[in-house]
């Protein structure tokens, strides 16, 4: 649903950046709220983990977000949302990488699993038309 909203919300009024800027603030607000119901906050903590915080905000939430809306622009929303799956394989290959989080096998098979289903999907209409 998302995906097909931001697109029909972007082709409707061309603000890609303008889109990408409201959805991360109700975003925000939305996750703020429950986090001050529910959760303690320990600066010290925060601050400890501040690169982490930062990458997941400004690349995966920001950034990511913008780019995506961008995408929207020119692809229809059913072979989006398959190619916006692979967004959880490309933040963990990026965490890895950048983080250097460690990644287990479940993270690897899983990343593996994802990338097989959307290929396959894509392919497989070009190899049935080809046939």
């Amino acid at each position: 649903l998302h995906i097909i909203f931001i697109g029909i919300l972007v082709k409707e009024y061309n603000a890609p950046i303008l889109v990408g800027l409201i959805q991360t603030f109700i975003v925000s607000i939305c996750s703020l709220v429950p986090a001050l119901i529910f959760e303690e906050f320990i600066f010290a903590n925060i601050f400890d983990q501040k690169i982490q915080i930062l990458y997941a905000g400004v690349l995966s939430g920001g950034i990511a977000f913008v780019l995506q809306i961008y995408a929207q622009q020119n692809i229809s929303p059913a072979p989006s949302a398959i190619i916006f799956s692979l967004e959880g394989v490309f933040a963990t290959i990026a965490a890895w990488f950048l983080l250097n989080q460690i990644l287990g096998i479940n993270n690897l098979l899983g990343c593996f699993f994802i990338l097989c289903g959307v290929l396959l999907s894509q392919l497989l209409p070009l190899i049935k038309r080809a046939v």
